[in-house]
């Protein structure tokens, strides 16, 4: 089926409408969740204690809160965001939470943050909402089912998504704990997953194990591009205990349409290749994804450690991949040199949108082509909010519906 490549991306400001209002300082001795029912829509509350503000906080108005220190400001509690007005936010910035953020139909910003607990966003009205989660650290799991969610230069560990979903620039590490990096779920869901290390969902157990150590799951019959990300050490280093679709760096249980592009990927395995029928069958591999409906094509697998993994599984076809994973230092910020002389130089996507930020020919790997920020994750420059357009390949004949909203963030 002969296809017109549309590359299209939506940089988008301010998609959600700003309500004025005034500067707030809630000082020492003042309590926040007092000063958050007492504020008008629109206004900034800056906080300017120099210890934490302790006790769980609800906002059901669009508010922004930040700290005026050149530290993080602590707040102690849970904070509740719920029915906040369609096409209003709120907006959190510079805060160090030790405490869960839970979200109901209400689109918020997360900027520079440090969350100990979970984040969760939900949307059982359907309403037009939007997660923005930007240049932040959680140690829980993220999950957002939002209409939109745009997560980009922070540091996570699990992450679990439905809905539209653009995902660039991040650090998802597991710590050694097991569990998925990034989950995409839904036949209404796309997912462009690009930029992105997603390293470390390993065990070391004897005990059964299944849907784990796994790097990137798309289920539901989701749809998802999964472009220029290092996916490694996902996997279970002790092979007694039956895995059953473990030790995977990217596992399609079910799709649309999932295409697999300019991806480097090692270590993902289960120790000794596993012992049990149902293992060598079901994990144990780099990619493992069906035949149908998956494209998978310049991505550079290897067979690391001890020839333990297969390359892929589950029937998919691979082309033009490279057997070298070897790659330098430098996350994202070195553009072009974390991949200089090394193999999967010039070896990713060939087309011109894939291109990498010096116009050279795409690199495998996380620093390869030129859609993300190379300073991304340090710039205290705002920093744009896009959602690219799905699908980038349209048949010629077909129908393509264009509808996305963004915000700039500083």
């Amino acid at each position: 089926m002969k296809s017109s490549i549309l590359t299209f991306f939506l940089s988008l400001i301010l998609g959600t409408t700003l309500v004025h209002g005034a500067n707030v300082n809630v000082g020492a001795g003042e309590n926040l969740q007092t000063a958050i029912d007492n504020a008008t829509a629109g206004d900034v509350l800056i906080l300017t204690a120099p210890v934490a503000y302790n006790g769980d906080l609800n906002i059901t108005k669009p508010l922004r809160i930040v700290s005026s220190l050149a530290a993080n400001q602590s707040i102690g509690g849970n904070i509740y965001i719920e029915n906040v007005t369609a096409g209003q936010s709120v907006s959190l910035k510079n805060l160090t939470l030790s405490g869960s953020i839970d979200i109901k139909n209400s689109s918020v910003n997360i900027l520079k943050c440090s969350i100990s607990s979970y984040v969760t966003a939900v949307n059982p009205s359907s309403a037009n909402t939007q997660l923005n989660f930007v240049q932040s650290n959680i140690i829980g799991k993220l999950t957002s089912k939002m209409t939109r969610s745009w997560v980009g230069y922070s540091t996570l560990r699990q992450s679990a998504f439905e809905g539209i979903v653009e995902i660039v620039g991040n650090d998802f590490d597991g710590h050694g704990l097991g569990g998925i990096g990034i989950g995409i779920n839904g036949s209404h869901s796309f997912a462009n997953i690009h930029n992105n290390l997603v390293q470390n969902f390993s065990l070391h157990t004897s005990g059964n194990i299944s849907n784990n150590c796994i790097g990137i799951r798309i289920a539901g019959n989701a749809k998802a591009e999964i472009r220029n990300n290092t996916i490694k050490n996902n996997k279970d280093s002790y092979y007694k205990g039956s895995e059953t679709f473990a030790g995977i760096g990217i596992y399609v249980e079910s799709t649309a349409l999932t295409t697999i592009n300019s991806n480097l990927l090692t270590y993902n395995y289960v120790e000794h290749g596993g012992r049990s029928t149902d293992l060598v069958e079901y994990g144990n591999a780099q990619v493992y994804a069906p035949k149908t409906n998956v494209v998978m094509r310049y991505n550079a697998l290897d067979r690391n450690p001890s020839n333990y993994p297969e390359l892929v599984k589950g029937g998919v076809e691979h082309y033009d991949t490279i057997s070298d994973t070897a790659e330098g230092a430098g996350f994202l910020s070195n553009t072009v040199a974390r991949m200089n002389n090394k193999a999967g130089q010039n070896k990713g996507s060939p087309d011109d949108y894939h291109k990498d930020h010096d116009g050279s020919r795409n690199d495998i790997g996380a620093n390869g082509g030129r859609n993300y920020i190379p300073d991304g994750r340090t710039t205290n420059k705002p920093i744009p909010i896009f959602f690219s357009l799905a699908p980038q390949a349209v048949p010629i004949g077909g129908t393509v519906t264009i509808e996305s909203t963004g915000a700039t963030v500083k």
